[in-house]
């Protein structure tokens, strides 16, 4: 059973190929009868034309009997296939009107084929339509010229000697991808498992032999415009990771994904510097740093400290703003830079009490590794900072100087172990919104703070968050 097997699949294979040898000159006389009757029309010999088309429409009456089809009135079913292949602009005669447009004088094809005739025809054809052409006899040279030209795309035919073509287009695939080098392949056959095959190893079209010059011409036209849309979607994609990455190393901190968006859209987004701007600083402080850092390993210093600034870090990206610096024990994040927004305050109080939320679970993780529990203090204050560079070239930072970062950093120290203090003017910018406690806390003599601050219960609006008890209560 197997050797009879073995016997038809060889049978078939024949078949396939003595199919493809019967094909391949017919359409050369399909291919060299349109490119004639063009040539025909500009001369204004009518009078030949009609004798050519008869030789055309004997031709694909040919190419339909090897294909087993059998027509009942070829002269008119012929016609019918011609004309839905092309077209609407195409005359009645089936003459192709090829247009030379500035797209395609631009792009460059790569033809494999290791028919001569088949080369210098479609070659013929593509050249009439505005494109640069290169040709390639067999997978070797195709590959050898894909690696040291530049062209936009391929048209590759399957049954090529030695490599053929499936086996080319699974090397092109290896660095090149669908979008960055479109491959069309082609066959003189019409058997559909050569279109599945080549389109399931990464070709973006399949064409069957002999070609209609404009159908050709529309198809590569189609996957020129892909592959020129998908060229320009990763060259913006290159110039947005490259404008973000200088933005977040001038700025010399991290900034959010959607700050980085908004940044992107300001033509002075490269240039922030030497100007005003109004911001409000957030501090978090561990406390008790001393005590528990004296009964730890180093290991299990640095452990605490990432497992508290790891997810305090994310909270501030969460609410929109941006770290400034973590010093040791100590926090800072910013809110309204580099892109202030009206409800910069209620967003920097919200992240304050969703901090202090956040330490049960901190705990919790600390517990589970024998690692100490650790409580924070947060301090909130707004006002005006000057933004600048310092250094030049690749060294330049930029930095930002003004007393907020100050006046948060001594409100924090009088803060109490799990609670949030703001200065009167963020409680201002952030309005009703705020729950406060009762009465202003009264700065301590030992932090330096020359000011009441509020305490922040809870924050309402479209945030909708609260500690769930007043601090020390």
């Amino acid at each position: 059973m197997s050797d009879r097997r073995a016997r038809l699949q060889e049978a078939e294979s024949t078949m396939r190929m003595l199919q493809h040898e019967v094909r391949t000159p017919l359409g050369h006389i399909i291919g060299y009868s349109e490119m004639l009757e063009e040539e025909i029309e500009e001369r204004d010999l009518p009078e030949l034309s009609e004798d050519l088309q008869r030789i055309r429409s004997a031709a694909t009456r040919l190419l339909d009997l090897v294909d087993g089809k059998l027509l009942t009135d070829p002269t008119e079913e012929i016609a019918q296939v011609r004309a839905s292949d092309a077209p609407a602009d195409d005359d009645a005669t089936g003459t192709v009107q090829l247009v030379d447009t500035p797209e395609a004088s631009r792009a460059s094809i790569l033809v494999v084929d290791a028919d001569v005739d088949t080369r210098e025809t479609l070659t013929r054809g593509l050249q009439a339509a505005g494109f640069a052409v290169e040709t390639a006899r067999d997978g070797i040279d195709a590959l050898r010229r894909i690696a040291d030209g530049d062209c936009d795309l391929v048209v590759l035919d399957i049954l090529l000697p030695g490599m053929n073509g499936l086996e080319v287009l699974e090397r092109i695939r290896r660095s090149r991808s669908m979008s960055e080098l479109p491959v069309l392949m082609t066959a003189a056959l019409k058997d559909p498992v050569d279109a599945i095959e080549g389109l399931d190893r990464g070709g973006n079209d399949f064409i069957a032999k002999p070609f209609v010059t404009s159908l050709m011409v529309a198809r590569i036209e189609a996957h020129l415009t892909a592959h020129r849309s998908a060229k320009q979607v990763a060259a913006l994609a290159r110039q947005l990771e490259f404008r973000n990455a200088f933005i977040r190393q001038a700025l010399g901190r991290h900034v959010p994904e959607d700050l980085l968006v908004e940044l992107s859209e300001r033509p002075d987004a490269a240039t922030l510097g030497g100007e005003k701007s109004k911001v409000i600083a957030l501090v978090a402080d561990i406390r008790e740093s001393r005590r528990w850092i004296a009964e730890c390993t180093p290991d299990q210093v640095f452990s605490v400290l990432n497992n508290v600034f790891g997810p305090l870090g994310a909270t501030v990206e969460r609410y929109g703003g941006s770290v400034e610096a973590i010093d040791g024990d100590s926090l800072t994040a910013l809110f309204g830079l580099p892109v202030h927004k009206a409800d910069d305050a209620e967003r920097a109080a919200a992240c304050g009490v969703a901090m202090q939320l956040a330490m049960p679970e901190i705990n919790a993780r600390n517990r589970r590794g024998g690692l100490p529990e650790i409580a924070i203090g947060v301090g909130i204050a707004s006002g005006g900072v000057l933004i600048g560079g310092i250094g030049s070239g690749e060294a330049l930072r930029f930095t930002v100087l003004g007393s907020p970062l100050i006046r948060a950093s001594k409100i924090e120290r009088t803060a109490r172990p799990g609670e949030v203090l703001a200065c009167q003017e963020t409680c201002e910018s952030a309005g009703e919104i705020l729950t406060l406690a009762e009465s202003p806390e009264e700065p301590s003599q030992d932090s330096g703070a020359d000011e009441r601050a509020r305490s922040i219960l809870g924050v309402g609006g479209s945030q909708l968050i609260s500690l769930r008890a007043e601090p020390g209560s």
